[in-house]
């Protein structure tokens, strides 16, 4: 088994933009303030929500819920890599992520508590020691 003294995943609002990568709709700074993203059942809340995946094996699961705050009925949700040292595969609800930001759900009820999945894999060839990864969340309105 592989020992995780802490597995951190920021889980932080982020606007809906990209920079160049791909086009985005533009949002208003009113629209912006009045969408958030609440983390339940992890330590923290915000940019501190922290999962602590404890001692990993091969694959290790843990399920947290996520309720998107604002004004809109749906809200589309998406997450990436901010940081990764490379030793882990991350996945949320199945989806492998990467640098570049993943759907997760498309048509997020706004109010209600969604659960998720978190997945990290360790190949047996790692060594033991900390695995420490950061997950950036955005979230935008439809």
């Amino acid at each position: 088994m592989k020992t995780l003294l802490r597995l951190t995943l920021a889980m932080i609002f982020m606007l809906p933009a990209f920079g160049g990568r791909r086009p985005v709709v533009a949002v208003s700074l009113a629209e912006q303030d009045d969408v958030k993203i609440v983390f339940v059942g992890v330590t923290g809340s915000g940019s501190d929500a922290m999962v602590d995946a404890g001692t990993m094996s091969k694959v290790t699961r843990r399920v947290f819920g996520i309720r998107i705050e604002g004004t809109a009925a749906t809200a589309t949700l998406r997450a990436f890599l901010e940081s990764h040292d490379g030793r882990s595969v991350i996945r949320i609800d199945g989806i492998a992520l990467t640098t570049v930001p993943a759907l997760i759900d498309a048509q997020l009820p706004v109010g209600k508590v969604t659960t998720h999945t978190i997945e990290i894999e360790v190949p047996a060839s790692v060594p033991e020691g900390t695995i420490a990864s950061a997950v950036r969340w955005e979230v935008a309105t439809n």
